[in-house]
């Protein structure tokens, strides 16, 4: 199957932008594998697939069309990473209709994923997240997706394709995620129906406000509970990533969209990353595609340093708390992996069938403290709904 792919894609055309001076063995570009350039490909040995989206046509970003390119010469130029991985650069993805790539983009994402090599989109639209989930939900149906943005992408519930409401297509048809959060959205961007269609779903803002005041770490347990994960680089404050059509004072700085992304990688759950609405037209200096670029390579990363945590370890072999909470005569069950200081935390349903959700050390001493921690709350809800 995978030979028919050659006509799916386009060769990428890019020159590599060195970072630094040294050996060519000492960049990313060295351990690429060019999908086209291969006369055959052993796909039980790669651990990932890049993929370009050079469509444009819905979205307000007119010049992200032309950012796979341009990142592809940014990224490859950069350091190998700290453990080698074994990647192919599949190229552009083809097609005459968007409904032609979306179901391309499908079929190739959910055949990847047989292989157990993690697809990394580069866009493009945002509303490529569409056929990513797709993909993923034939092998998860119960998957989770983040999305990192400023702005809730959800005007209306109808067949919308638009990178401004791919998300009302997307919650209101059999492909729905089972839990869906937003990182870094900010307040005033948003309406009040859009905040309340939110929470009547059950599911989760993480506000810029929220980060600033406590700190990068609390967007990791929602990196680490994600099946999908879909960055619009609108997301980075104007300073940081100048492709913005609006100026743009507040938001993420590149620093933190890079942490962000390394703890993405580093989760063991993450199997389809997705990177869009870089407008390379109002990106001045390139600085943004540069910022695009290093994302990724902390995406790769933190993949490469993973610790093989649960779901791929067994909890029993963690510490293992039961907190009772006095006030509510409820007892709430935390692992805890002292090696990383990672946290979970268990979520009674029906049947006495146990749901386990990331969490950090806060919610624990939440919950020491007799509080119920806001995530535990969030999570029973939800299935009681």
């Amino acid at each position: 199957m995978t030979e028919d792919w050659i006509h799916y894609f386009d060769q990428p055309n890019y020159q590599i932008t060195e970072a630094f001076e040294g050996s060519v063995d000492e960049r990313l570009r060295s351990h690429i594998i060019c999908f086209q350039s291969s006369s055959s490909i052993n796909w039980d040995e790669i651990d990932m697939a890049i993929i370009g989206i050079t469509d444009s046509r819905n979205s307000a970003h007119k010049g992200c069309d032309k950012a796979p390119d341009i990142t592809r010469g940014h990224l490859y130029g950069l350091r190998n990473l700290s453990k080698p991985l074994k990647i192919v650069d599949m190229g552009n993805l083809l097609g005459k209709t968007i409904d032609d790539r979306y179901k391309a983009l499908e079929e190739i994402i959910s055949t990847l994923l047989e292989y157990n090599v993690l697809p990394i989109i580069i866009g493009g639209s945002q509303d490529y997240t569409i056929p990513m989930t797709r993909g993923l939900h034939k092998h998860k149906p119960n998957y989770n997706l983040t999305i990192v943005d400023s702005k809730i992408d959800w005007l209306t519930s109808e067949q919308d394709f638009s990178a401004s409401n791919y998300l009302g297509l997307l919650c209101n048809n059999g492909f729905a995620p089972n839990d869906l959060t937003i990182v870094s959205a900010q307040k005033y961007l948003y309406s009040s129906a859009q905040e309340e269609q939110f929470k009547n779903h059950s599911f989760e803002l993480l506000r810029l406000g929220q980060i600033r005041q406590l700190g990068h770490r609390i967007m990791e347990p929602q990196m680490r509970d994600a099946d999908v994960l879909s960055v619009d680089m609108t997301c980075v404050r104007q300073s940081d990533q100048p492709a913005h059509l609006t100026p743009m004072p507040n938001g993420l700085s590149g620093e933190e969209l890079c942490q962000c992304l390394w703890y993405a990688g580093q989760s063991d759950r993450m199997k389809v990353f997705g990177l869009f609405e870089l407008d390379t037209q109002l990106d001045t200096k390139q600085q943004g595609v540069v910022l695009k670029a290093q994302s990724i390579w902390h995406i790769l990363e933190g993949i490469a340093l993973r610790y093989n945590d649960y779901p791929v370890k067994e909890l029993d072999t963690y510490r293992q708390f039961i907190v009772y909470l006095e006030d509510y005569e409820l007892e709430i069950k935390f692992y805890n992996n002292p090696d990383n200081d990672r946290w979970w935390v268990e979520i009674p349903g029906k049947n006495d069938v146990a749901e386990v959700i990331a969490c950090d050390r806060n919610d624990f001493e939440a919950a020491s403290a007799n509080e119920i921690p806001e995530k535990w709350f969030r999570h029973f809800q939800k299935k009681r709904l």
